[in-house]
């Protein structure tokens, strides 16, 4: 019998689980649909089948993974969710209730789990080599079938692959590779690093170890068409922390930030390392290679509320927790090894994203979502920043809607860089419903071109990306 779920803030609201499964074949829109938008919408998130066992504390990066399919072609918008159903998923759901710690933490585990893989795949959903590909950071991908959701079970690589795989690969259009890593690549709590890189068909043909200066949570990374760089923020990890009562991730500003560059075609044997004081992000707009410089735009802020300090008190807002747009840059000819800073824009922003056929180069257009109100949980702004001419625009459908990542769509037929539409889920809190707008991504203070109405609540979720029809 499943139990109710607790009183937590991620389990309630805009947060808490849907708990079902819907088709819905067409969805009622408002506006009009533009023709040359044809493709599927694929967004992951948490979705917890079950409760936190009992003792046991849920965060919102934990729930199991469901996937939302919005399929877009003839003027209609047809909708579908489906959880990922890895193996933790079917023996959770075989027992009917939760069996893992949170995290997977053996300490609030049931015996019968002990050692055995967790893996929610709740955090992005990607293609490449025909494959679609449901991630999280600590565990192989799960494969799909399209359209229809179908798990079809754990990804390896051909069994190349053993070790946990980033949520956050880069691929690169011209080449058709698909560039990724794992952190804590030999066990939980080491300093290894481990960069992969597979080609169009999918084969790996890149495969290096190398240790971080400690360890740490590596959420993303940043790849230009000459480097692979790997952002190592204070935000530390210690099993040896854990097993004398400490927290599992601690905020250790002095220990700083550390960048390790290693070329595209290079060995671990070529890794470089470069230092600043510490920052963190959680995620990168894009990545570009300018002669002898390497730069990176991020939203990226001077300290971080994820984890508490050795002491166990927070980070302050004064210490710069909100999340702004800014560059980060690396000279290569520069023998300082030391990382220079730049800020774009103060507004609060999250979930940075360009038009992904540039993913790798020199860009103009970004996107993310935010708010002026310098809050960090309630972005209801999406905004375009134009590189070119350094102006930014916003548009908000109000204060009572809260908005998910804005994923880029290109015009069909069109290959021009920002040349295409804007597809941001977002949630009405005056009604309880979601929607999906569609907005024109040049022209994104005029508002949505077409909103398709969702019968129901998504709980709030993560990543997604577009998969233009052939």
């Amino acid at each position: 019998m499943t139990i109710p779920f607790p009183n937590d803030p991620f389990l309630t609201g805009y947060y808490a689980p849907s708990g079902v499964e819907c088709d819905a074949p067409d969805l009622v829109i408002e506006g009009e649909l533009p023709k040359d938008l044809v493709g599927t919408y694929y967004r992951n998130g948490p979705d917890p089948l079950h409760p936190p066992r009992e003792g046991d504390t849920y965060h919102w990066f934990d729930g199991d993974g469901m996937i939302q399919c919005f399929n877009i072609e003839g003027g209609r918008i047809s909708w579908r969710n489906r959880w990922v159903k890895s193996e933790k998923f079917k023996r959770e759901l075989a027992a009917g209730k939760r069996l893992y710690g949170v995290f997977g933490n053996p300490m609030h585990s049931d015996p019968s789990v002990i050692g055995a893989d967790y893996n929610t795949g709740n955090t992005h959903i990607v293609e490449h080599a025909g494959r679609l590909l449901a991630l999280m950071e600590g565990a192989l991908p799960t494969q799909l079938k399209q359209r229809t959701l179908e798990t079809l079970g754990t990804h390896s690589f051909d069994g190349t692959i053993a070790g946990p795989v980033t949520a956050h690969p880069k691929f690169d259009a011209a080449t058709g590779e698909m560039i990724f890593f794992g952190y804590q690549a030999q066990g939980p709590g080491s300093r290894s690093l481990r960069y992969n890189v597979a080609d169009r068909s999918g084969r790996v043909i890149r495969n290096e170890f190398f240790d971080a200066p400690f360890a740490a949570m590596v959420h993303d990374f940043f790849v230009t068409e000459t480097h692979a760089i790997f952002p190592i923020f204070p935000l530390t990890t210690s099993i040896e922390r854990v097993m004398k009562g400490g927290p599992m991730m601690a905020w250790e500003p002095d220990l700083g930030t550390h960048f390790g560059v290693i070329p595209r075609n290079g060995t671990a044997a070529d890794v470089k390392w470069y230092t600043m004081d510490a920052r963190f992000m959680f995620h990168m707009m894009n990545a570009w290679t300018d002669g002898t410089k390497l730069h990176a735009d991020v939203t990226g802020s001077n300290a971080t509320q994820f984890a508490p300090k050795l002491d166990g008190t927070m980070a302050k807002p004064s210490d710069g927790v909100t999340p702004t747009f800014r560059r980060w840059s690396i000279d290569l000819a520069d023998n300082s090894g030391t990382i220079k800073e730049e800020l774009i824009d103060d507004i609060a922003c999250e979930f940075p994203r360009t038009d992904d056929r540039l993913m790798t180069k020199a860009y103009r257009h970004g996107y993310a979502v935010g708010t002026p109100a310098q809050t960090l949980m309630n972005f209801n702004h999406v905004i375009h920043f134009d590189k070119k001419t350094g102006k930014r625009q916003t548009y908000t459908p109000g204060d009572n809607y809260m908005l998910g990542e804005a994923v880029f769509a290109p015009r069909r037929g069109s290959g021009n860089e920002g040349d295409g539409y804007l597809v941001v889920l977002g949630f009405n809190q005056t009604t309880g419903k979601s929607e999906l707008m569609i907005l024109d991504a040049q022209n994104v203070a005029n508002g949505p071109l077409a909103t398709a109405k969702v019968p129901m609540r998504i709980p709030a979720g993560f990543h997604g990306s577009w998969i233009a029809a052939n």
